[in-house]
């Protein structure tokens, strides 16, 4: 590691949010003290202070104080504490998988009716981010990406095992041929987290279904045979040891394995490149998932979300309209953190410029059209959180079956699932 990949980064961002030009939305007197939270690493803290000094520049009367939380469960902790004292931050980055809920209990002003006030036009931005955050009718908070899951890959174990990069339309063979080549002493072919939104897309491309109905789901649908056959799939490479155990895993995490050199290949989104790009000598690159019967991905999108109890609605729509804007977008693509949601960005030098890692940026873009997501529905994260665990015990323990598997899942969702569609 080094701190001079930081300083470019710094410049880069830098640059980019002092350049000139029109903000979104014109500033209508709102003054104050903007508390703006967020989730993530210390990476993308400079992007967002670039963000927040951009914006100050234009709204000289209006002050942001970012606070960023590193943990996912204790950021969430946080809010919903905050919002049931009275005392939300003002704005606050979200996930579509995890907005509902706040939703749900009063705490988001809706973006959508905001938005051609602050000359905020949705159509200009990419369907499937705007399409999850609508709920209940409305816009209710507006997303900054539309990242999907990729293949990170370490071209030099690529060269070291003599083995061709990965190219669009591979299979699920040449995928986990591939990890048995890059899999040597104490180098594992690949990373993959046990979750639903990891084995989601696999699912979908096999032709299968994780519920039975996007919007209001009552049961998990993995005991269908082609939803099953990619549960086996993921679970056999596990088990045949290209990917790390349950032991190395504790021991080093999988992105610090990656960054170390010791995974050939890692899933993940877009948030993982602002720390892969700090490494020195680090040689990465993106390649699409592998293609089962159809190409599939799955959604990672974030947005800005506005407290219904914000002591002032109208300066925190102010910033939340300058951050999905134009110059808002450059800046976080600058500083490889987004996807970008508004699609000039997206297919600008901003984000596709090949000199900066990853260089085949393009991959996320071509993967829009076979975008599927989760549903959106309060008690998703609950859910979640069963679903991992019971894949922990698939990917780990030898004895544990994937049928068990799938029959607990179904078994220990019905409930939360019935309450989520509920709301």
């Amino acid at each position: 590691m080094s701190g001079k990949p930081a300083l470019l980064l710094l410049a880069a961002v830098s640059l980019a949010a002092a350049c000139s030009g029109a903000g979104v939305g014109g500033g209508d007197g709102a003054s104050g003290t903007i508390e703006f939270h967020f989730w993530g690493e210390q990476e993308e803290v400079v992007i967002y202070d670039s963000v927040i000094a951009a914006f100050e520049r234009e709204h000289a009367d209006l002050e942001v104080r970012l606070t960023p939380v590193a943990d996912r469960d204790e950021y969430l902790q946080k809010l919903t504490t905050s919002m049931a004292a009275g005392n939300p931050p003002d704005v606050f980055l979200l996930n579509f998988r995890f907005f509902s809920q706040f939703v749900a209990r009063g705490g988001i002003e809706p973006f959508g009716p905001h938005a051609p006030d602050l000359g905020v036009h949705t159509a200009d931005y990419y369907e499937p981010p705007i399409e999850a955050f609508t709920y209940d009718g409305e816009l209710q908070c507006m997303p900054q990406n539309i990242s999907s899951l990729v293949v990170y890959y370490n071209r030099r174990s690529f060269e070291d095992a003599g083995i061709q990069e990965p190219s669009p339309g591979w299979t699920w063979e040449s995928f986990r041929d591939t990890a048995r080549a890059l899999t040597k002493g104490d180098v594992r072919g690949l990373g993959i987290d046990p979750n639903v939104i990891r084995v989601a897309p696999f699912v979908w491309s096999n032709g299968g279904e994780i519920v039975d109905d996007l919007e209001t789901p009552t049961r998990f649908t993995l005991d269908r045979s082609d939803s099953r056959e990619a549960l086996e799939f993921i679970v056999g490479m596990v088990r045949e040891g290209l990917v790390p155990t349950e032991q190395e895993i504790a021991a080093q995490d999988l992105e610090t394995r990656f960054m170390a050199g010791k995974l050939g290949m890692l899933l993940s989104s877009r948030r993982e490149t602002p720390a892969f790009r700090e490494v020195v000598g680090l040689d990465f690159d993106v390649a699409p998932l592998p293609v089962g019967e159809e190409p599939a991905g799955i959604l990672h999108s974030d947005a800005y979300c506005v407290a219904r109890g914000s002591d002032d609605i109208s300066a925190a729509m102010e910033f939340t309209a300058f951050a999905v804007g134009p110059q808002g977008q450059r800046i976080t693509a600058l500083g490889g953190r987004t996807v970008p949601s508004l699609e000039e960005v997206a297919t600008s030098p901003a984000f596709l410029d090949p000199t900066q890692p990853p260089s085949r940026s393009q991959v996320f873009l071509d993967g829009i059209p076979t975008i599927g997501r989760t549903p959106v529905i309060p008690t998703w994260p609950e859910i979640e959180d069963v679903v991992a665990e019971i894949l922990t015990r698939m990917f780990y323990e030898p004895d544990y079956t994937v049928e068990r598997g799938i029959e607990e899942i179904d078994d220990l969702t019905r409930d939360l699932l019935a309450e989520g569609s509920a709301s």
